[in-house]
């Protein structure tokens, strides 16, 4: 691995600590500045919203002129936004997510890597890990001082990306040669609504259904990521051996078999369990999803064809937390869960159908 590859690895992969806290923290930050929890999905939903649009716009952006200077942006905006939450501004949230980068950055490293499948996965697990510490932090911090420790991992994650050499100076062209496999990814549009129903508002649900704090849910998120972190690595071997489409079907469909189980759980502990195995299954395949699109899709358009992809999956996603805070709100925490195990298993079947021949 060359220099510039390490450091893009390692910004991309410091959004892990973020992730894996705020996975925790946010829902539960804005239940304890006194927001109900259809706002906190209103809230969720229009983050969403803004990211994906300006995400794509981006994408668009440093394909025509260049990734990194797009891809700084993005991560200044972010960095501003977090600490404005940390200053007790929930409206905020909305400009906290990276307007981009995760598909400029993906696309930089395609340009300086010949394996770049090997390279995301090494990402992916990388920032799983670092999930892991981000899923303790609720342990030894208040909602607070993470978000300002999430301040300072924005400004190290920005400070990598600027000594990178880019080599790609852009094309001024709007066409898109490869709308046609880009379209095929609408399948995500499924996978986004109904991951928008109960993944962003699990702790919400946990805590609801259990009456669990915090802390206590803390190590059970930790384990999750710390999991997913080791198959991430291991589903890009296994795509290696049987194809990276049959990978992302076998795993995804025992997935979502345990995420109609998992609402049923009569103990903390046995949901627990569910939850975690069903996140591995479901999650472990997103590099061998990545490199999909990247492979598919000629270099010139690969951040425009993430950034469309997704689009595609996020603006459903936004309407998600909308629809599952407003069923919670009702009392109702299995009706949710039911809408998302439908709507998975619908896409997992359309995406066998479009990409069956895909070698």
């Amino acid at each position: 691995m060359n220099k510039d590859q390490f450091f893009l690895v390692i910004s991309s992969s410091l959004f892990g600590i973020s992730m894996g806290a705020n996975t925790i923290i946010i829902s539960l930050y804005f239940k304890s500045l006194g927001l109900s929890p259809l706002t906190i999905g209103e809230i969720l939903s229009l983050s969403v919203i803004i990211g994906s649009v300006i995400s794509l716009i981006f994408s668009f952006l440093g394909d025509m002129y260049g990734r990194k200077k797009f891809a700084i942006i993005s991560r200044s905006v972010t960095t501003v936004s977090t600490f404005l939450l940390f200053l007790g501004y929930p409206i905020a949230y909305v400009f906290s997510l990276g307007w981009g980068s995760g598909n400029l950055i993906f696309s930089m490293l395609a340009e300086k890597s010949n394996n770049v499948q090997r390279l995301l996965g090494l990402r992916q697990s990388l920032s799983i890990f670092l999930s892991v510490f981000g899923s303790l932090l609720p342990l030894l911090l208040t909602y607070k001082e993470i978000l300002l420790l999430e301040v300072f991992i924005n400004l190290m994650a920005l400070a990598l990306i600027i000594p990178v050499e880019e080599n790609y100076r852009g094309n001024r062209s709007f066409n898109l040669k490869s709308i046609g496999v880009i379209s095929k990814f609408s399948t995500e549009a499924l996978i986004g609504l109904g991951a928008g129903l109960v993944i962003p508002l699990m702790s919400l649900w946990f805590n609801l259904r259990f009456d669990v704090t915090a802390s206590e849910m803390s190590p059970i998120f930790a384990i999750a990521e710390l999991s997913l972190a080791f198959s991430s690595y291991l589903s890009i071997v296994i795509a290696e051996k049987i194809g990276e489409v049959n990978t992302i079907i076998y795993f995804h469909s025992v997935a979502i078999a345990l995420l109609f189980i998992l609402p049923f759980s009569p103990s903390f502990f046995v949901a627990s369990i569910v939850f975690v195995v069903r996140n591995v299954l479901m999650n472990m395949t997103s590099p061998v999803f990545q490199t999909m699109i990247l492979k598919l899709v000629q270099e010139n358009e690969r951040s425009r064809a993430n950034g469309i992809v997704n689009l595609m999956s996020s603006i459903p996603r936004a309407f998600g937390p909308s629809i599952g805070g407003y069923f919670f709100n009702l009392g109702n925490l299995y009706f949710p869960f039911f809408i998302t195990g439908t709507l998975y298993s619908l896409s997992t079947v359309l995406f066998f159908l479009f990409f069956r021949k895909t070698s």
